[in-house]
């Protein structure tokens, strides 16, 4: 072989030899440190109702504030027998125990040692007889807790003693008419239960009674139910009970994949000795998204399946990488490198697991970088890994380049997933200096990750004084004091931590409304039109409403009514909806309606959510890409956990005395909020109720058909003289065997609800406003009278009403009772600005 030929293999030789001793010095004592995560190790705990399964339980291992975790209600009839099941997954189970408490978790009621239990494949069975302690139909807490060597964990529910025979009843109805669903052939099952059919036909996302019976039994879609229906009592009373149903539901699409979706029937029954009434049914089916099916359109679109229309996404700056969530899993699409990454999930690969499925988090994402780094936020019930069986709040770095999540901040809380979710939905932020803004407990806090160091940025925020823009980089504010009379908006950057002031000329004030994507919206009012009315409700209309860039400031739009005044906006997407008002005999009354529209922003967008068609899914989500391809291959990639040994835990203080009011509807919190008035008006549309911190109700639909008119209501012998406010005042406290000079209290300074406060002091006083005649029934029903308006300067106190549409009011004025149609009482109080005052026992 000659020289020339052999002196280039040598060279290649050395080279390869060289590279190979460079990789194992530079690589020697450094570790892989990715990890997996955790598979799930707790059990989950049901109670048996004969053949059925309800109330499933999942764990938590650390003790949560019991005020804060109302989860499904466990029925037990007159003989307090309940039977008991855990699957253990394997977990060495060496005692049960529980504790029966007051609903808002002070008292203790009783406890007792789960004495005798079977243990036979991993399923325990026990059956537990409830000491003769609970009152019947009053609602309880229930904690249990399972002793594993030296972990406890902890399973919460509420517990009632009612009557066993109608909770069977409804058992088999709600089994029955479930199992009907999936009976394509007889729809005449249905025909008693349906409406008319005005409900949208074009969906199996969402399916109501106002369906049609096609869409309610899954129209051309090959459902098959993939587990087994998990059946939870939500609310028990007199008059409705509300059922849920969870499941997991298959189908086999056109090129023979399986699809797997979360599913939900609501019902809402009433139950006589003749038959079963169902007030309402509503499901709900969202896919679970899985990239190993075909995912993409002809057009390179990324096609989500059947889904709500409220979908958490984002794009990075050039449109290349879009991350979306859906049911609970995150993912990332790189069209440049033609790869998608699932991000995080608690779901297995293996299939759909009853502890990994329990969808009881959110992810929201914070920001996507040119690499397509994503730093995104999860809250709520941890399934599985480090933070298994905790509540909190995780802040998380994913590496586009290196596909590996690390773990930046742990914040945890002991509230439920429901009353977090409810709270984090207002505002969560990280910058780039991995500065974290978030609210609890009306307070807007900053955690510098870097130090692990809180602190409070402002504090005391009610509803109404504070805004947050859609990404919440810029967050707005006044001062609660300064709700009606702030002459400055407090407007911060986020991103940048700076803080500016939004100032207006004249003799006006300023109140923050909203965003409208990242521009900010407020309202100004001359301080000469802001009135309070007798009873010391303020009315703050705006005789103009301004859109200014948040980023420079300047003012893009200004909108003027052209007549009477603005009362509150709301904003859709890119549409503002103005509710007016006009004045009336010395209150404001409601004015009609106008709409803002700003497309220009809505044409900026590099990435949509859009609505597709098929013949099978109805309609179904897809994510429109701009100039997007198909390519014809994509790499499946999952990011992998990162090892750490930085302890990122960062305790927050909770302030359980922050006064909040949670509505609760169809098996979970729709809303937290400290107005009682916005809280009724969301519990009433979505045929809810309301709680307070103590878990007392403190509205609902439910009430008794007729109240007789109150007897012995009169105002104080020193208030005799007075006008009718006074007097009306009067006259609740003497209902409540209270005797004092209301005139003297009201003249002196104190409003209405501050005289009825310090001298009512076992009572919790709610002060609603914007609330019809049919809502306040509620109070009546319970005994309790209602103050209520009737013009700037006069007042009635209802008492009862009829059955008949009749309602019963002590007119302070001569001090009769009087009776008027609902119609005609509506009109009365809206007089008065629908402004209420009662109060419940606390």
């Amino acid at each position: 072989m000659s020289k020339k030929v052999i002196k280039p293999i040598v060279l290649v030789v050395v080279f390869i030899a060289a590279l190979f001793i460079f990789c194992i010095t530079t690589n020697k004592g450094n570790k892989d440190m990715t990890t997996k995560l955790q598979d799930a190790t707790l059990p989950v705990m049901w109670f048996n109702n004969g053949e059925n399964k309800i109330n499933e339980l999942h764990g938590y291992t650390k003790e949560m504030n019991p005020a804060q975790m109302r989860d499904s209600i466990v029925p037990v009839d007159d003989g307090r027998k309940l039977s008991l099941s855990v699957s253990t997954y394997g977990m060495a189970v060496d005692g049960i125990s529980y504790k029966i408490r007051s609903i808002d978790g002070k008292r203790l009621v009783a406890d007792d040692e789960v004495s005798k239990f079977s243990n036979k494949n991993n399923t325990i069975q026990a059956n537990v007889t409830i000491p003769n302690v609970l009152s019947e139909n009053e609602e309880y807490l229930i904690v249990f807790t399972i002793t594993s060597g030296k972990e406890n964990i902890y399973y919460y529910s509420r517990i009632m003693q009612t009557d066993g025979a109608q909770i069977t009843k409804m058992l088999e109805f709600v089994r029955k008419f479930h199992d009907e669903t999936f009976l394509k052939d007889d729809k005449s099952y249905f025909s008693t239960y349906m409406e008319t059919t005005t409900g949208d036909r074009n969906t199996l996302n969402y399916v109501d009674l106002t369906s049609t019976v096609s869409q309610i039994t899954w129209g051309n879609l090959n459902a098959t139910q993939y587990s087994e229906p998990e059946i939870a009592f939500e609310e028990i009373n007199d008059y409705y009970d509300v059922v849920t149903i969870d499941y997991v539901m298959s189908n086999v699409d056109e090129e023979g994949q399986t699809e797997y979706y979360n599913v939900r029937e609501y019902f809402r029954l009433r139950s006589t000795e003749s038959r079963m009434y169902v007030l309402n049914y509503e499901r709900t089916a969202n896919q679970i998204f899985n990239s190993e099916n075909s995912f993409l359109s002809d057009k390179g679109n990324i096609m989500l399946g059947i889904g709500n229309k409220n979908l958490e996404y984002k794009t990075n700056e050039a449109g290349n990488v879009v991350c979306f969530v859906q049911e609970g899993d995150l993912y990332s699409y790189d069209t440049a490198n033609e790869e998608i990454i699932k991000v995080f999930s608690f779901r297995d690969a293996e299939g759909v697991d009853a502890r990994e499925n329990w969808n009881h988090h959110d992810i929201k994402i914070i920001r996507v970088d040119e690499a397509g780094s994503i730093d995104f936020v999860i809250y709520g019930y941890m399934n599985r890994g480090d933070h298994e069986g905790e509540v909190g709040t995780a802040v998380y770095h994913y590496d586009g380049l290196a596909h590996t999540v690390e773990e930046e901040a742990f914040i945890p809380s002991t509230s439920s997933y429901e009353v977090l979710k409810a709270e984090m939905g207002k505002m969560l932020y990280l910058n780039e200096n991995s500065e974290l803004y978030l609210m609890m407990n009306d307070s807007l806090y900053k955690v510098d990750l870097g130090n692990m160091s809180i602190k409070k940025i402002v504090e005391n925020l009610a509803t109404g004084c504070y805004a947050a823009s859609d990404s919440n980089q810029y967050f707005a504010w006044v001062e609660e004091k300064n709700q009606y009379a702030s002459s400055a908006i407090k407007l911060m950057d986020l991103k940048s931590g700076k803080t500016y002031e939004v100032k207006k000329d004249g003799d006006c004030y300023l109140r923050p409304l909203g965003f409208i994507g990242e521009d900010f919206i407020y309202g100004t009012a001359n301080a000469a039109d802001i009135i309070a009315d007798a009873a010391g409700n303020t009315t703050f209309p705006m005789n103009s409403v301004t859109i200014m860039s948040s980023s420079d400031r300047s003012e893009l739009k200004t909108y003027t009514p052209s007549n009477g005044y603005v009362e509150k906006i709301s904003v859709d997407g890119y549409t503002i909806t103005i509710d007016l008002i006009a004045p009336n005999n010395g209150v404001y009354s409601e004015a009609g309606q106008d709409t803002i529209m700003n497309r220009e922003a809505d044409s900026k967008q590099k990435v949509s959510l859009e609505q597709s068609q098929s013949d099978t899914k109805l309609t179904t989500r897809v994510i429109a890409l701009t100039d997007a391809q198909k390519p014809e291959k994509i790499k499946q990639l999952t990011a992998q956990p990162t090892i750490s040994s930085k302890d990122t835990t960062v305790t927050l203080e909770q302030d359980e005395n922050v006064e909040r009011f949670y509505v609760y509807a169809k098996g979970e919190v729709t809303a937290a909020t400290d107005n009682i008035s916005d809280a009724i008006k969301q519990a009433n549309d979505n045929m809810g109720v309301v709680v307070d911190n103590n878990q007392q109700y403190v509205w609902m639909r439910a009430r008794k058909n007729a109240v007789n008119a109150f007897a012995n209501i009169s105002a104080n012998e020193t208030d005799r003289d007075a006008g009718s406010v006074v007097k009306a005042v009067s006259a609740m406290l003497g209902y409540n065997d209270v005797t004092v000079s209301v005139s003297e209290l009201i003249n002196s300074g104190n409003g209405v609800v501050d005289v009825l406060k310090n001298n009512l002091s076992d009572k919790e006083i709610l002060d609603l406003q914007g609330v019809t005649s049919e809502d306040i029934l509620f109070y009546v029903s319970r005994g309790n009278p209602v103050f209520a308006m009737t013009g700037n300067s006069s007042a009635v106190l209802v008492t009862g009403y009829s059955s008949t549409g009749t309602l019963y009011y002590y007119n302070p004025d001569n001090g009769a009772t009087e009776a008027k149609s609902f119609e005609d009482a509506d009109k009365m109080f809206y007089n008065g600005g629908l402004h209420f005052i009662t109060y419940m026992a606390k």
